[in-house]
């Protein structure tokens, strides 16, 4: 009785009326989901284009979109409790409200003012709608701003910003980056056997949570038409197509974050030098509201703010600014808004050059044939006398950069007459044939970490490319599908002595060691050898302490190494399994509501999949090869749309076909902007709320 009694209050009172807030009528909105379950949201304004995109996800993934909200306005320690309490403290300490209360009215513009009310009604009435599924009623009714709120919080921790805040408060500093990996790459005219243009989108990020992708399509009458993929409770689309022109992301390394020493005043405390003055820190208090029990503590937290942004003291009392592009402004959505609603390559780089986005390498095509690189973001102008990559003397003004490099003068390749570009998280000086690569020299070296590096993904790419003198679009899949480890990366000259170890050295190893000598480097479900040489290489990752950076440097290992890797694949899979011959599909499982499901793919190749052993002797999918998306385009927009989410929420919904299992089956479901033809061919067409 309780319980409903709960349920009624908070469905009469929680909320206000959002109809009579943002004026839009869910009976002008239509969904249609398709055998795959995937959403096409048609309303006659944008505003109610993102209405129907709140609703489809939230009836998909209600849960982690309030966890979004929750974590991102500061209200995470209410609900998690002390682990929810390290969020809100970030969300403070890099002054994201107060970022967004100064900016809003100027930043932002009323068109996508709009567009944001109709996201917040399409949630806040999906949540009156279904108060049994609302995990934290203080977050409704949610606003316009705690979506930007969401961009700048999850831009900044993507940034490496949480890691540096993390950093400051313990004083001890690293620059490793933040690693996740993706795919992007595009053909012109010149190098298609059809004359078309081409595209390839496959970001490999998380497979579940708030940054797992989520595919939609959404349309308006006032110019809005795209399909693609978000994250978790992303108002725009990310990556996609449009009936004009797509583009891909890709994650880029360049050094996004700086950490200054402030040198403080002998006596007066509170106080930093600056240029030969002293300066007061502005003192920035906040009250974390802890959840303990069934209690709510307040525990007071303090951080400052100086002329280089946040300022956070250490546990031995020396005080740390940072600064990073991700946290100063508030626009990301806002350009990802305009991308979407492009028509041309002048419209598109028109929207790139609002420069708020913080980071993300871009493969871009069009109708018209144009293809486009570039390593976007907010790459500080920095000052060459400093070295950036250590912590930097914070009593020179002269140290604290104030705009960031043109995305003109970022690394980019337009038009290149080989007719490809791609990326692969490999060097951004990598990014077309030989000849036509941007000039390395124009950046410092910390404008692309992974300085000319490729990886096995990139040099796969270009040896299949390079085999013919132009491609077709089946031939642009099987590309994206290879699951080869190249014998002609530097990755595979470290670890090649794995496959060249004597057996004879090893009586008890000498059968394994002859077994993974036989394999043919490719990662097919079926395949013992890959199953086996994954678990030894995870050892050896693990051992080392290695990430995704080691496909780049390669590895630094003895033979010692090897054969102990080598032995413990041997006994952890004699352990689990009671063979330690078991095909890469019983190896790499994916769990998803209440069932498992075999996985395609191997660490670093084009059809990537990243796992880690659990405890019932499987390879847990963790990330990988989360969205697929393949654009033709003729000189009328996209002939061809295929696109796959192999993880999506649908996955175990017997109503709907599971994509994971055509994933397995390298093959793709099609996709079309236009409206008749998906409304007659939907499984299901309703309103919001039916």
């Amino acid at each position: 009785m309780r319980n409903l009694l709960f349920l009624l209050l908070f469905s009469l009172l929680s909320f206000h009326s959002s109809f009579a807030q943002y004026g839009i009528d869910p009976q002008n909105i239509t969904i249609a989901r398709d055998k795959w379950g995937t959403p096409h949201i048609f309303g006659k304004t944008d505003a109610e284009a993102a209405y129907g995109l709140a609703w489809a996800n939230s009836e998909d993934n209600f849960a982690v979109l309030q966890e979004v909200i929750v974590t991102v306005t500061g209200e995470a320690a209410r609900y998690k409790g002390k682990e929810g309490a390290i969020s809100d403290f970030f969300v403070h300490a890099i002054g994201a409200k107060e970022l967004i209360e100064e900016n809003y009215e100027t930043a932002i513009t009323p068109e996508y003012k709009r567009y944001l009310e109709g996201y917040c009604q399409g949630f806040n009435d999906y949540a009156k709608a279904h108060p049994d599924q609302v995990i934290f009623p203080k977050i409704f009714p949610t606003q316009p701003k705690d979506l930007l709120y969401a961009f700048v919080v999850s831009f900044a921790a993507l940034s490496g910003v949480a890691g540096a805040v993390e950093n400051a408060v313990k004083g001890k500093f690293d620059k490793e980056p933040v690693a996740f990996g993706s795919n992007a790459f595009a053909f012109s005219p010149a190098k298609t056997e059809d004359g078309r243009t081409y595209l390839c989108i496959n970001p490999h990020f998380r497979l579940e949570g708030p940054f797992s992708f989520y595919e939609a399509h959404i349309a308006s009458e006032e110019g809005l038409n795209i399909t693609g993929a978000i994250f978790q409770g992303g108002p725009s689309i990310f990556m996609g197509n449009n009936k004009d022109l797509g583009w891909g992301m890709t994650w880029n390394y360049f050094d996004r974050v700086d950490v200054f020493k402030l040198k403080m005043h002998p006596k007066k405390k509170g106080w930093y030098e600056l240029d030969g003055q002293y300066l007061k820190l502005r003192k920035r208090p906040v009250w974390l509201k802890v959840k303990v029990g069934k209690l709510v503590v307040p525990v007071q937290k303090t951080t400052w703010w100086s002329e280089h942004g946040p300022v956070l003291e250490s546990k031995n009392g020396d005080f740390y600014a940072i600064r990073a592009g991700a946290f100063q402004n508030i626009g990301a959505g806002q350009e990802f808004y305009y991308m979407d609603k492009a028509t041309n390559y002048d419209e598109f780089k028109k929207a790139l050059d609002q420069q708020c986005i913080a980071m993300f390498n871009i493969v871009y095509a069009d109708r018209e044939g144009n293809i486009y690189y570039v390593s976007n973001g907010l790459m500080p102008n920095r000052n060459p006398s400093y070295d950036y990559q250590k912590v930097v003397p914070g009593h020179k003004s002269d140290a604290i950069w104030k705009s960031c490099i043109s995305v003109d003068s970022l690394p980019h390749v337009f038009n290149p007459d080989c007719g490809y570009v791609y990326n692969t998280n490999n060097t951004v000086y990598h990014a077309t044939c030989e000849g036509e690569n941007d000039d390395p020299n124009r950046l410092p070296k910390w404008a692309d970490e992974r300085f000319m590096g490729d990886n096995n993904r990139s040099t796969r790419l270009k040896e299949q490319i390079e085999e013919r003198d132009k491609v077709s679009f089946e031939y642009m899949k099987a590309i994206k599908f290879d699951n080869r480890i190249s014998r002609n990366t530097h990755f595979f000259s470290t670890v090649k002595p794995m496959l060249e170890i004597d057996p004879l050295k090893y009586p008890d190893l000498a059968e394994q060691i002859e077994f993974i000598k036989g394999w043919d480097l490719q990662a097919d479900l079926d395949s013992r050898e890959a199953a086996y040489y994954e678990v030894a290489l995870h050892h050896l990752f693990d051992k080392k302490g290695y990430g995704d950076g080691a496909f780049i440097r390669g590895v630094t290992a003895t033979e010692d190494d090897f054969v102990e890797s080598i032995r413990f694949a041997k006994n952890w899979l004699m352990e689990h399994h009671g063979t330690w011959k078991i095909p890469l599909m019983t190896l790499h499982r994916y769990a998803h509501g209440g069932k498992t499901y075999p996985s395609y793919g191997f660490p670093d190749v084009l059809a990537a999949s990243y796992a880690e052993p659990d405890s019932d002797g499987t390879f847990h999918m963790m990330y990988g090869d989360t969205y697929i998306q393949f654009v033709s385009f003729g000189k009328d927009g996209p002939e061809r749309i295929e696109s796959l989410l192999p993880y999506g929420p649908q996955v175990d919904q017997p109503q709907y076909e599971n994509q994971l299992n055509m994933y397995n089956r390298l093959e793709t479901k099609p996709m079309s902007l236009d409206k008749e033809q998906v409304l007659k061919e939907a499984k299901k067409v309703y309103h919001p709320g039916e």
